[in-house]
């Protein structure tokens, strides 16, 4: 009998080893090989389809033998990938039913794109059954008119004969700075596309009736007409602005400046054009001007920097914007400015680390010698100015500056120590253009300043 039982319990285990495979030592059952089988797949487009619009799709897979684990779903267009999602399949079978994937009208798409929906399901031992469809993308129909929304106004911009993805607004006067929307019809609710807020400044991106609009900014041009780029998404101008060389590099307009990296050599003569008033514009810390010649020096050390010039202040920032101390410094604050005139616009404001006009950079001009000259003045909103030294555009005093009482020289009258260890006014303070000159030998906490007034 015991003989039996012992058959009978052999012949049982040897049973359960055959259905489940093995065990490996980590216990997980190991499945026979087999591989997803695919059925009922089903797409909502054949050939083609308009772009700005969904797919979808319905498929069912099965594994008699293994549980199923994913499905892949991608798609690419025009052999880029626009979209990727894992779908979690349990059990020896799943049903996935009008699975809906949405085709972006993003900037470049050209007409008849190629676009691939790849399935791939998973079983829980890896292998896997691959599924494709193929077709093809239509950019949407756009009218030959389509209406720039501007300040509550609906202007008509017509298709260009030259280039039909190029719409023009008739000539006029229109402003340098807005934001706006384009839509293909006369009212937001009624537009089936409605282009808006990007992240880059002149450009736009398809947004609902309720987004936000796109910047357009062209400060400095005489502006007739406003354009718009249905294939980049571009929002351009037709009209007239200045050109404004230095050392032969043309200075790019970009969001309110005029700006180009440009190679300097110390102690080479610098030739510019296109400055009304050269004189006033030039960046003392950087440069030294003759009268006679209407030319510059430059001073500093020799390589790239970056140049920034502002038609509006009539002043050119020079300064590279990765620096970290020791290379230069960072002065942050408010009630100050550059240039040596001074503008009301920063009677509001500061504390600015991103833009370079509400920035003074203090440059390296000898050993532990660095140099600013700004306009500095109390009629800000806060009845002061107050500047703080950093190490870097972050925020950080790491090797920064602690300026403590004792450390001002020159032209000190009012002016004193900050409760944050910068320098700010005290009621007997005048404003005017002063050059702020750091010596940083002693090291951080024992800094001195010196101050210079150049004019009122």
């Amino acid at each position: 009998m015991n003989l039996k039982n012992n058959i009978l319990k052999y012949l049982c285990c040897t049973l359960v080893i055959l259905l489940s495979a093995c065990e490996e030592e980590t216990g997980r059952v190991v499945y026979p090989y087999s591989a997803p089988e695919i059925s009922n797949f089903e797409v909502s487009v054949s050939e083609q389809m308009a772009a700005a619009d969904s797919l979808f799709f319905s498929i069912d897979i099965k594994d008699n033998q293994t549980p199923l684990s994913t499905l892949e779903v991608s798609l690419s267009l025009g052999g880029n990938q626009i979209y990727s999602q894992s779908i979690r399949t349990k059990g020896m079978d799943a049903s996935i039913k009008n699975y809906g994937i949405y085709v972006p009208f993003d900037a470049g798409l050209e007409d008849n794109t190629e676009a691939t929906l790849t399935l791939v399901a998973i079983n829980v031992e890896g292998s896997e059954t691959k599924q494709e469809h193929q077709f093809r993308v239509m950019r949407p129909e756009i009218p030959e008119t389509i209406y720039l929304h501007l300040d509550g106004q609906v202007i008509p911009m017509e298709q260009s004969q030259d280039n039909p993805y190029e719409y023009v607004t008739v000539s006029g006067t229109y402003p340098t700075q807005f934001a706006g929307k384009v839509s293909t019809s006369q009212t937001l609710e009624e537009s089936e596309l409605i282009w808006g807020y990007a992240e880059d400044v002149n450009y736009a991106a398809l947004i609902s009736e309720t987004g936000a609009g796109f910047t357009f900014d062209y400060q400095d041009w005489q502006i007739e007409q406003i354009t718009f780029n249905t294939l980049t998404f571009k929002v351009g101008a037709i009209g007239t602005y200045e050109v404004y060389t230095i050392n032969g590099v043309e200075l790019e307009a970009s969001a309110g400046y005029y700006k180009s990296a440009i190679s300097f050599e110390q102690g080479q003569e610098v030739e510019v054009t296109g400055f009304v008033d050269i004189e006033g514009a030039y960046n003392r810390d950087f440069f030294e001007y003759n009268p006679s010649t209407g030319k510059l020096t430059f001073l500093r050390e020799s390589g790239m920097w970056e140049v920034y010039y502002s038609s509006k202040y009539n002043y050119m920032w020079i300064v590279r914007m990765d620096d970290v101390a020791p290379e230069a410094f960072w002065l942050i604050g408010h009630g100050f400015i550059s240039a040596p005139v001074w503008n009301d616009d920063y009677n509001t404001g500061g504390w600015d680390t991103e833009d370079v006009s509400r920035m003074a950079y203090a440059v390296k001009v000898a050993d532990n010698t660095y140099q600013t000259t700004i306009y500095l003045n109390n009629t800000h909103e806060w009845a002061s100015f107050e500047i703080e030294i950093y190490s870097d555009r972050q925020w950080n005093k790491t090797n920064g500056m602690e300026l403590k009482e004792g450390a001002l020289s020159g032209d000190m009258s009012g002016f004193t120590i900050s409760q944050s260890n910068g320098i700010t006014n005290t009621a007997e303070f005048v404003p005017g253009y002063y050059r702020l000159t750091f010596d940083t030998s002693a090291g951080v906490g024992n800094e001195k300043l010196s101050l210079t007034r150049l004019a009122d």
